[in-house]
């Protein structure tokens, strides 16, 4: 509604007349809160007086005065006062029903004033006071509304609409985002609906968006505070902005480079020498065209970054000590702090490691600690400073490192003795000796050691030119410095070597030899035991308790049968083991002591004694068929041998010609045809043989070659032929394919042809033998290729009536007939005849005439009818149409568009932007309604085709429609 529209509206007293002067009355009895009244107020807001609203007078009949004022509706409950009950409708900022209620505690009665208030949509904002900046997202529409007159303020339940097309999608509600819709001016509605008797209202605003300043992105220069600066003396700062407005100013503080506000250039070489490192920012302001933008600024900072340069030191170490490493560094040109820096270790292998330690830096020294796992021993290990990162404040430090290395060794240099045997020889390892130039030696040395007994005795003794090889030497004690049992300390020096103050000293224990004892086993009988001894000889032991154990075990299950304990106090001792209980079977009986001494210094360190016996030990007869069958085609020109037969036995097996021979055959004695061998047994646990022999009659078989009447037979490839499909005569009960004449690999009768692949059948009998001789047959496989076509989509246009033969042309080259199908499962071909079908996916299929084979699978191409460049067709788009019902033109659509355009929408809006009728290619035509329901007027409208077609952008316009 303009502005012009609200001062002609109706006079306000015109309006108390209407909705004060009629008022209906309770014929009830009248109580002391009067009773209910509903009024109807419009345009509020053109009545100052309506600020004091008295709901008290607006009650029937006789109310009396005392009550109080209440209301449901929290956004009203500071509009009125509840003791006078007079309400400022001002401030009430919702159109719509408002109830009021009077209750009067002296009779314990309520009556409601129910007022019908009518909207106020603010006045209109036209007049160009309303801007907002591109740069927000979020702008409050109800900022412009609203009126000059204090506390006459805009309802809030009105609906927000944009008029202008392009600001539709970027409002919601009553926000507007200006950030996306840009700069420009956009055109908008607020409607405050109708309220009873009161018409809707509708004010305007114009908004212009103006432009955010743009300051573009500033970029960053790092360079170290050592580097060579002098192509830096006139930087434009400038060329460290991206994207960024015109008409902006650069400002700084600190550096004195900037003159004034046009200057641009600075020195960055002078910047280092007047303040050394750190971080200087240079900051690019754009002021706005409009004073509804704020300033914008982007920075460029110069970072001059401090730098590491100095020196590494360092000692020689023995492993096992802290390895340090000193540095000293030029303070001037890096702060004291706290750094992670890492470090490289070289040794003189070549495989260097990394590292990385926290560091404190103080006034120029530092030191830390390298780790023993990086370090290599007796030889030179280098070390360098590889990196170095600033804790805050000082995060970035330069990369560059100017740190000399430092090289130290670490020795290794050790004696090792093994525990060893009193009155023995004892061998002493020296490792990792290096000589003077820190090479493991290679010359021999003179060395002297120094033995400490237990009991604090010492000897000494020196060894000329002791033989060195790769720092290594080994010498020995005598055997008579080492009597005394216990711990023994032994120190070596070493002529003309380097000096790295390791001492080469050990301890190392010398057990005593124990005493030994002889334990010896008496079997009777080995076959078939009835009595064991168990002697037991140890004169010599101290005095004491021994322990000896012996136990019986079941050969076949490892089960312990008889065990026990004997206990004795040295001398000799003769026990008798009972075994009359053991039931048949073979045995181990084993006797040993059980001293719980575990020295390696005994001359026998296991005493124990072992024998096999058997009770009633006759092995059974073997076990198995005593008639044998064998096919000589799975054995070599040899044939099978007794190795062959199948038979279980307890023991070892012994082959014989007679029930009686005595003469062994070898188990590579060839089999015969019908003959019969006899096998016994042999226990191999205590030598019994069996007196039963096992007899098996052999016969040798083989099966006759299958044969063919067609040993190149011919198949289609697309027919998936297998071996089983091959025509072969045979008289055993089955076929067995390979891929040789000889051994080779069995294939499956389901195994697909190959064109000119050789295969090998053999015949099978019932008991699964197969013949010696194969029978060769190579097929011929006549494979048709697939289709070959030069796109998998067919691209052409609809209105050209394009047909089934228009597909050949797709073929890469034509060396069969070519059959063209809806579907793959179809068997019937389509006519070349035939029209093409949109959306319709087609299967090509290649046939060859001479052999009547087909391809084994078909080719899909996809169809495209659309492919129609719309200035070949004449492609246009109406300006209007005449929905008139007299059949001519009485719907809106443009030809040919579904055909060219498939996929297109078609949108028709009114001139306020609202949305009449959406189209595609279900409902391409608009036939003048407003969405189907009502008819919509004379008049110019809108279009907006989107033709979803790459290459085509949506495009708009206008039509007119005249009934």
């Amino acid at each position: 509604m303009t502005n012009q529209n609200k001062m002609d509206r109706i006079p306000f007293f015109l309006l108390f007349i209407i909705f004060f002067g009629v008022h209906t009355f309770s014929q009830a009895q009248t109580g002391c809160a009067g009773s209910d009244a509903l009024l109807t107020i419009c345009n509020k807001d053109q009545d100052p007086s309506l600020q004091n609203f008295d709901l008290f007078d607006a009650l029937n009949d006789t109310p009396l005065t005392g009550g109080i004022w209440s209301t449901s509706n929290p956004a009203n409950f500071y509009a009125f006062d509840r003791t006078t009950g007079i309400v400022n409708l001002w401030k009430i900022l919702n159109s719509g029903t408002h109830t009021f209620t009077y209750t009067n505690d002296a009779c314990g009665e309520s009556a409601n004033v129910t007022i019908n208030l009518g909207g106020y949509s603010g006045e209109d904002n036209i007049d160009g006071s309303a801007n907002a900046c591109s740069n927000e997202i979020e702008v409050n529409m109800h900022r412009f509304l609203g009126s000059e007159v204090a506390d006459k303020i805009q309802d809030f339940n009105g609906l927000w609409e944009a008029v202008t097309p392009e600001a539709v999608n970027f409002l919601e509600r009553n926000i507007f985002n200006a950030f996306g819709a840009g700069p420009g001016v956009y055109e908008f509605t607020y409607t405050v609906a109708a309220v009873a008797t009161c018409p809707s209202e509708q004010s305007t605003v114009i908004l212009e968006v103006h432009p955010s300043p743009n300051p573009g992105t500033g970029l960053a220069l790092a360079v170290c505070v050592t580097d060579d600066l002098s192509a830096y003396r006139n930087l434009n700062l400038n060329s460290y902005l991206a994207a960024e407005d015109a008409n902006g100013t650069w400002s700084e503080s600190g550096t004195g480079q900037l003159t004034d506000l046009s200057d641009n250039t600075i020195n960055v070489e002078e910047i280092r020498d007047n303040f050394g490192y750190g971080i200087y920012n240079f900051n690019y302001t754009v002021y706005p065209t409009h004073p509804v933008c704020d300033e914008q600024f982007s920075t460029v900072a110069i970072s001059i970054l401090p730098t590491l340069s100095g020196s590494l030191e360092s000692l020689n170490y023995c492993m096992g000590s802290p390895y340090t490493i000193d540095i000293t560094y030029d303070s001037t040109l890096l702060p004291n702090g706290r750094y992670q820096m890492g470090y490289l270790v070289d040794p003189a292998d070549g495989l260097v490691r990394a590292e990385d330690v926290i560091i404190t830096l103080t006034n120029g020294v530092g030191s830390f600690d390298v780790n023993p796992s990086l370090v290599s021993t007796n030889v030179y290990n280098t070390v360098s400073i590889s990196s170095i990162t600033g804790f805050l404040p000082l995060r970035s430090v330069c990369t560059t490192i100017d740190v000399s290395e430092t090289t130290f060794l670490v020795s290794n240099s050790q004696i090792q003795i093994a525990e060893a045997c009193q009155d023995t020889t004892i061998p002493v390892q020296i490792l990792n000796i290096l000589d003077t130039t820190a090479s493991l030696t290679n010359s021999p040395h003179t060395i002297t050691y120094t033995l400490t007994a237990p009991d604090g005795g010492t000897t000494t003794e020196t060894i000329e030119n002791l033989a060195f090889s790769a720092g290594a030497a080994t010498f020995e004690i005598a055997a008579e410095h080492v009597g005394q049992d216990g711990e023994h300390e032994v120190m070596v020096t070493i002529d003309n070597v380097l000096d790295v103050t390791c001492n080469l000293q050990t301890l190392f224990n010398v057990i005593a030899t124990p005493d030994a004892i002889t334990l010896t086993l008496q079997v009777d009988n080995s076959c078939n035991a009835t009595e064991i001894n168990v002697l037991v000889a140890a004169p010599i032991l101290p005095d004491g308790i021994y322990n000896v154990t012996y136990d019986v075990i079941e050969q076949n299950t490892g089960a312990v049968v008889i065990n026990n304990t004997i206990a004795f106090a040295g001398g000799t001792a003769d026990y008798q083991v009972d075994v009359a209980p053991l039931e048949q079977g073979n045995y181990t009986i084993s006797v040993r002591s059980i001293q719980n001494d575990t020295t390696p210094c005994r001359t026998i360190f296991e005493y124990e004694e072992t024998e096999n016996f058997a009770i009633k030990g006759i092995p059974d007869i073997p076990i198995g068929e005593s008639n044998q069958t064998f096919c000589l085609s799975e054995y070599d020109t040899n044939g099978p041998t007794l190795e062959d037969l199948a038979f279980t036995a307890s023991g070892d097996p012994l082959f014989y010609a007679t029930e009686t021979s005595t003469d062994i055959l070898s188990i590579s004695t060839p089999l015969a045809h019908n003959v019969a061998y006899f096998i016994s047994t042999i226990n191999n646990e205590n030598n019994c043989e069996g007196t039963q022999r096992l007899r098996v009659l052999v016969s040798l078989t083989a099966p006759i070659t299958p044969t063919t009447s067609n040993a190149t037979p011919f198949f289609c490839g697309g027919d998936a032929a297998t071996l089983a499909s091959v025509d072969i005569t045979f008289n055993e009960t089955a076929i067995a394919w390979y891929d040789a004449p000889v051994n080779g690999n069995l294939l499956p009768a389901t195994t697909l042809l190959e064109d000119g692949v050789s295969y090998y059948a053999a015949s099978e009998n019932s008991q699964g033998c197969r013949s010696s001789e194969r029978l060769l047959l190579t097929p011929t496989v006549f494979t048709v290729t697939p289709l070959s076509l030069t796109s998998t989509e067919f691209d052409i246009c609809g209105l050209d009536k394009p047909t089934i033969s228009d597909l050949n042309n797709l073929a890469a080259f034509e060396n069969y007939e070519i059959r063209w199908y809806d579907s793959l499962e179809s068997t019937s071909a389509i006519s070349e005849t035939a029209l093409l079908i949109p959306n319709t996916m087609y299967y090509a299929e290649n046939y060859n005439e001479d052999t009547g084979c087909i391809a084994p699978n078909r080719t899909a191409i996809a169809i495209d009818l659309s492919a129609c460049n719309p200035e070949d067709y004449d492609f246009f788009i109406p300006d209007g149409f005449s929905p008139n019902g007299d059949a001519r033109n009485d719907r809106y659509f443009i030809p040919n568009i579904e055909k060219i355009f498939p996929a297109f929408q078609l949108e028709i809006k009114n001139r306020y932007g609202r949305t009449l009728f959406m189209g595609n290619i279900q409902n391409p035509a608009w036939d003048g309604t407003i969405k189907g329901n009502s008819i919509a007027p004379n008049g110019v409208y809108f279009y907006i085709i989107h033709y979803n077609k790459e290459g085509f952008e949506p495009k708009q316009g206008r039509l007119y429609l005249n009934r």
